[in-house]
C-alpha cells in the first residue's frame, strides 16, 4: 500500500488486521521507526514477538540470537543472518501450516536491511501457503535496498495499491461526519487546503474547534476566520506555542529518540526521573500530539513527530542526538539505539563516537553483516582528518564489505589502499581480504598476481596468513589452467599447516590440493585428500571466509563412481550449509547433477531449478549457467526443443569468449546436443572441439568424461579421423592416472571401439557401464556398441543392446532420445511402442515421482518446508520447487486441499 503520509494507509491496514482477526486469521503486524535503520532484524522481530523473554520457546530462541545471547546455538558468525532468515521463514511457515497468516510489515521506508531479506525470504519461499503479507510505503525517497524489494514482491506477483488524495467532496463528507454538521463555503475552501489528505482535514478542523473558531447556524458549521494554516506543520506548530516551556524542551527530547520512545530513555537523556518526565509531558497529552502505550510514548502521527523534529535548527537537533548517545551510553543502552544518535549527532573528529561505532559494528556484525558496514561508512565521515587509525577503520571496513557479499567494492577498497602508503599493521588483513574478494568474483589471474607479490613482499607473513594465501594461489592457479603449479602451492600451503598443527589451515590447503588433483585426473589421490580434509573439518573456525569440505568430498566420491557414498555427503554438507549458506548453491547443484548423472531426470530438474535460484541469490553467474546447461540438456533429450533454445542462448554466447570457464565442459556439452538435435552436426562438432583443445592446452582431464565420446563419435562422422584418435590418446592417458575408476577405464574403452571398430572393447564398455548407475554412459555405450554389432551383421545383439538403452531413456523421460533409438529399432525390423517415463500418469496421484509423493505425505502431515528438507535430506528450496510441481500435477492451490488429495489417494489405494 503506497501513499503519502496521513493519506490512511495505517487505516486501511488496521481495517485488514481487523477483519482478519474476525476471520481467526493469525496476525503478525510490525510497524517501523526512523533513527531505527541500523537494528537488525528490528521490524520482523517486533512483528513475530521474537524476544528471549518471549513464552514461546523457538521464538525466544531466536530472539536470543537476535540479541547476542544464543549461547551455544550461535552458528558460525558469517553465517549467523543466513541463519536467522531461514529460522524466520520457518517460523512464518510453521504458522500457516495451522492456519491462514496476515504479516503486515509498516513503513517499509524505514526497515532495517535484514528484514528487508526476510520479508523477501518469505515471499519468495512460501508462494504456496496461506499468507497474505501487506506492506505500507511511502512513495520516495525509497533506499535502494526497499526498491529492490519491491521489485522483488512485484515479480511474485505482489499487487500495488496506491492511495490517493480524497476528492473536495469526500472530505466535505468527512467533515460533516466529524462535526455532525454540513461545513459550510469558507471551513470547505480551508478544508481544500489539505490537499485531499485525510490526516490534514481532521487536523484542520480539530484545529479550528480547539481555538473556537466554528460557529454553527442551524445544520452548517462555518468558519469565523479565513485565516489558518496550510500545514499540518503548522497546524503542530500552533499547538506548540500553547505548551509549557518545560513540556515542549521534553516534547523535542523525545522527538530526537524516535517516534515511539521509552519513558525510561527519556528520563536518562533530560536526568529526570520517570515518573517526573510522564508528569511533564502531561500538557502534550492533552493537546493530542502524543499517545501513551505501556512504558513507552508515541506521537499520534509520524507528521506530528516530523513537524515537531524538523522545527528544530539541524545544528540543534545534532547536539540533542550526541547529547542523546552520552546519555544512554552511561544508562547502559542497547549499542546499536547508541549508535543510530551517534551516526545523526556526531561531527568529524569526534574520537568517542567513532570508537563506539566501530564497536557497535563488531557486535552486529554475526547478525547484520550489512548493518555493519553502515555504521563504519558513519566511522569513517567521523574520524578525524589526520586519524592515525584511519588505515584500522579502512581494513575493518573492507572486511565487513565482503562478509556482507559486496565483494565488488571490498576489492575496490582493498586495491585503493594497498596502492597508497598504509600502516604495516593492516597490509596482510587487507590482502588477504582482497585475495577472498577477487576468487569470489572469479578474478582468478589477479588472485595469483596478489599472492605471488604478498609471499615475496617486504612484509614478512606469519606461517598461517601463508598457508590462506597459497591456498588461493592454488585454487586461481587450477581454475585458470595450470593445475601442476596449482599443486606445488598446495603442498607448499599443507605442510605449512601440518607444522603448525593448524586443523583449519589443514582443511584448506587440502581443499586445494584435491581440487588440483581432481583437474588433472587423479582422482583417486583427490579422493584420499577429501577424507581427510573432511575428518579434520571444524565448522567454527571463523578467521577466513567458510569451507565446505564434506561437498568437496562428495563432489570426489562422485568421480569415483561411488554415488550413494557421495549424495550422502551432500544431504551432510546441506546440514552443515544451515549456519552460513555459504556453499548452498554449489550443495544444491551437485547432488542435481548427481540426479542427472543416474537418470533420476523428475528429480533433479527441481534441484537444478534451486540451485539457479541460489546461485543468482548469491551472484554466483557460473553455477547459474550450469544450471542452464543441465537443463538444456534434459530438456533437449526430452524434445522441448523451444525450452532448450531459450535457455541456451546465454550459454553458446560464453563459449565464442577467449577464454572459456572452468566449466566450459558442460555448456558445450549442452550447446552441442541441441545443435545436434536441430541437425547441425558440424556446428556441434566446432562447440565440442574448441573447448576440447581449451582444455587440453590447459592440461585439464575434468570434462574428458562428458566431451569424448560425443567429439569421438561426430569426429569419425565428419572424417576427422586424427581428431578421434587425439582424444582416444588423452582418455587412454586418464586410466592410468585413475585406474581403480571404472567409468574412466569404461570411457577409454568405448573411445577405443569407436575408433577402431573395437566390438569387443565396447561391449567391455557397456559391461562395466551396468555395474554403475550413470545413464548417459550406459546408454550411449549400448548404442554405440549396438551401431557397431548392426554393420557386421550381429543383427540379434544390437536389438538386445538397444532395448537396454531405451529402457534407460524412457525411465529418465528423454523422449526425444528414446524416439532415436526406436528409430534405429525399426531399420532393424523391430516395433517397439511408446512406454514414457515409467508408464507413469501424466497428473493425479499417479503422476508424482516417488520424490512428489514423499514431499506430499510429509506437507500432509503439516510439515514445513524446512522440516521436510530435514526429513528427504534437500533444501527447503528443492521443497519448494517440488510442491510447485505436485499443485500443477494434482490441480490444487494450497497446502489443505493437497492433504485432502493425499489422504484421499492414501485411502483408496490397495
Amino acid at each position: 500500500i503506497e501513499g503519502e503520509a496521513g493519506i490512511g494507509k495505517t487505516r486501511l491496514v488496521e481495517y485488514v488486521i481487523a477483519d482478519a482477526r474476525s476471520r481467526g486469521v493469525v496476525v503478525f503486524s510490525g510497524q517501523a521507526h526512523p533513527f531505527e535503520r541500523t537494528r537488525p532484524f528490528g521490524v520482523i522481530a517486533q512483528a513475530l514477538g521474537l524476544s528471549r523473554h518471549s513464552p514461546d520457546p523457538r521464538k525466544a530462541a531466536i530472539g536470543a540470537l537476535l540479541s547476542g545471547h544464543g549461547g551455544g546455538l550461535v552458528p558460525a558468525a558469517d553465517g549467523l543472518q543466513f541463519a536467522l532468515v531461514e529460522e524466520i521463514v520457518d517460523l512464518v511457515e510453521t504458522a500457516c501450516a495451522e492456519g491462514p497468516v496476515l504479516l503486515v510489515v509498516e513503513d517499509l521506508h524505514w526497515v532495517d536491511g535484514a528484514s528487508l531479506q526476510s520479508i523477501s525470504s518469505v515471499v519468495r519461499r512460501l508462494p504456496l501457503s496461506p499468507l497474505l503479507v501487506v506492506t505500507t510505503v511511502r512513495p520516495s525517497p525509497l533506499s535502494a535496498d526497499v526498491a529492490r524489494l519491491l521489485d522483488d514482491l512485484a515479480t511474485e506477483g505482489a499487487r500495488s495499491l496506491k492511495l490517493q488524495p480524497l476528492s473536495l467532496d469526500d472530505v466535505s463528507a468527512l467533515a460533516g461526519k466529524v462535526l455532525a454538521a454540513a461545513p459550510g463555503p469558507g471551513l470547505t475552501s480551508m478544508l481544500a487546503k489539505a490537499g485531499g489528505n485525510p490526516l490534514w482535514a481532521l487536523a484542520l478542523l480539530q484545529s479550528l474547534a480547539g481555538e473556537g473558531l466554528l460557529q454553527r447556524s442551524g445544520d452548517v458549521l462555518e468558519a469565523t476566520s479565513p485565516e489558518l494554516p496550510s500545514t499540518l506543520r503548522d497546524l503542530v506548530l500552533r499547538r506548540l506555542r500553547q505548551l509549557p516551556a518545560e513540556t515542549l524542551d521534553l516534547l523535542r527530547v523525545a522527538a530526537v529518540l524516535g517516534d515511539a520512545v521509552a519513558v525510561r530513555d527519556v528520563a536518562a537523556v533530560v536526568r529526570r526521573s520517570p515518573a517526573e518526565v510522564v508528569r511533564r509531558l502531561g500538557p502534550a497529552f492533552d493537546a493530542e500530539l502524543l499517545d501513551d502505550d505501556s512504558d513507552s510514548v508515541m506521537f499520534r502521527h509520524q507528521l506530528v513527530h516530523d513537524a515537531i523534529y524538523q522545527q528544530m535548527p539541524a545544528s540543534a537537533r545534532r547536539v540533542l542526538h550526541r547529547e542523546a548517545a552520552v546519555a544512554l551510553m552511561a544508562a547502559g543502552s542497547d549499542p546499536l539505539d547508541v549508535a543510530d544518535h551517534l551516526m545523526l549527532g556526531a561531527e568529524r573528529g569526534d574520537e568517542q563516537a567513532v570508537a563506539w561505532l566501530r564497536e557497535a559494528a563488531r557486535a552486529v556484525s554475526p547478525r547484520a553483516p550489512s548493518v555493519t558496514v553502515e555504521l563504519l561508512r558513519r566511522a569513517e565521515g567521523l574520524s578525524p582528518r589526520e586519524d592515525p587509525d584511519a588505515d584500522l577503520v579502512s581494513a575493518e571496513m573492507v572486511q565487513a564489505l565482503l562478509r556482507a557479499g559486496r565483494v565488488t567494492e571490498a576489492s575496490a577498497r582493498a586495491e585503493a589502499i594497498l596502492a597508497r602508503p598504509h600502516v604495516a599493521e593492516v597490509d596482510t588483513t587487507l590482502r588477504l581480504s582482497l585475495v577472498g574478494a577477487l576468487a569470489l568474483q572469479n578474478r582468478a589471474a589477479e588472485v595469483i598476481s596478489v599472492a605471488r607479490t604478498s609471499l615475496a613482499g617486504t612484509v614478512r607473513l606469519r606461517p598461517l596468513e601463508v598457508v590462506s594465501m597459497q591456498a588461493q594461489q592454488s585454487w586461481a592457479l587450477t581454475y585458470t589452467g595450470d593445475a601442476g603449479a596449482a599443486e606445488v602451492a598446495a603442498r607448499r600451503a599443507l605442510t605449512i599447516a601440518e607444522r603448525t598443527g593448524d586443523a583449519a589451515m589443514t582443511v584448506w590447503a587440502l581443499t586445494a590440493l584435491l581440487v588440483s588433483e581432481g583437474r588433472q585426473g587423479r582422482h583417486g589421490e583427490a579422493l584420499a585428500h577429501a577424507q581427510r580434509a573432511a575428518l579434520a573439518f571444524d565448522s567454527h573456525d571463523t578467521r577466513s571466509l567458510p569451507l565446505q569440505p564434506t561437498l568437496f568430498l562428495g563432489l570426489t566420491l562422485f568421480h569415483c563412481d561411488r554415488v550413494d557414498e557421495a549424495r550422502a555427503a551432500y544431504r551432510a554438507a546441506l546440514d552443515d550449509e544451515f549456519p552460513s549458506g555459504w556453499w548452498l548453491s554449489d550443495t544444491l547443484m551437485a547432488d542435481a547433477v548427481a540426479s542427472f548423472a543416474i537418470g533420476e531426470w523428475q528429480d533433479a530438474v527441481p534441484g537444478l531449478v534451486a540451485g539457479g535460484v541460489a546461485a543468482q541469490q548469491k551472484d554466483h553467474p557460473l553455477l547459474l549457467s550450469q544450471s542452464l546447461a543441465y537443463r538444456t540438456i534434459i530438456a533437449t533429450a526430452s524434445g522441448d526443443l523451444r525450452a532448450a533454445k531459450e535457455m541456451s542462448v546465454g550459454l553458446a554466447a560464453s563459449l565464442q569468449d577467449e577464454s572459456l570457464s572452468y566449466n566450459a565442459g558442460v555448456l558445450a556439452t549442452a550447446v552441442a546436443g541441441l545443435r545436434v538435435a536441430e541437425g547441425d552436426r558440424p556446428g556441434a562438432y566446432e562447440v565440442l572441439l574448441r573447448c576440447w583443445r581449451f582444455q587440453e592446452s590447459r592440461q585439464d582431464r575434468f570434462y574428458h568424461r562428458t566431451l569424448a565420446p560425443d567429439l569421438v563419435r561426430l569426429a569419425l562422422e565428419l572424417g576427422h579421423h586424427d581428431v578421434a584418435a587425439e582424444v582416444l590418446g588423452a582418455v587412454t592417458e586418464d586410466v592410468a592416472l585413475a585406474p581403480d575408476v571404472r567409468s574412466v577405464r569404461g570411457l577409454a574403452l568405448r573411445c577405443q571401439g569407436l575408433v577402431s571398430g573395437d566390438v569387443e572393447a565396447l561391449l567391455e564398455a557397456v559391461s562395466l557401464a551396468r555395474d554403475l548407475p550413470f545413464l548417459v554412459e550406459h546408454a550411449g555405450a549400448c548404442e554405440d556398441a549396438a551401431s557397431l554389432l548392426a554393420d557386421v551383421g550381429q543383427r540379434d545383439q544390437a536389438v538386445a543392446l538397444l532395448a537396454e538403452a531405451l529402457e534407460r531413456y524412457e525411465g529418465a523421460g528423454a523422449e526425444a532420445w528414446a524416439g532415436g533409438v526406436r528409430a534405429r529399432l525399426r531399420a532393424l525390423g523391430v516395433h517397439h511402442g511408446t512406454r514414457g517415463p515409467r508408464d507413469r500418469a501424466a497428473g493425479g496421484w499417479e503422476g508424482l515421482t516417488p520424490t512428489e509423493r514423499a514431499v506430499s505425505l510429509l506437507v500432509a502431515e503439516g510439515l514445513t518446508n524446512g522440516a521436510v528438507a530435514r526429513r528427504l535430506y534437500m533444501s527447503p528450496h528443492t521443497v519448494n520447487t517440488h510442491l510447485r510441481h505436485v499443485f500443477a500435477k494434482l490441480g490444487v492451490s494450497n497446502r489443505v486441499a493437497l492433504a485432502r488429495m493425499v489422504h484421499h489417494s492414501t485411502d483408496t489405494r490397495p
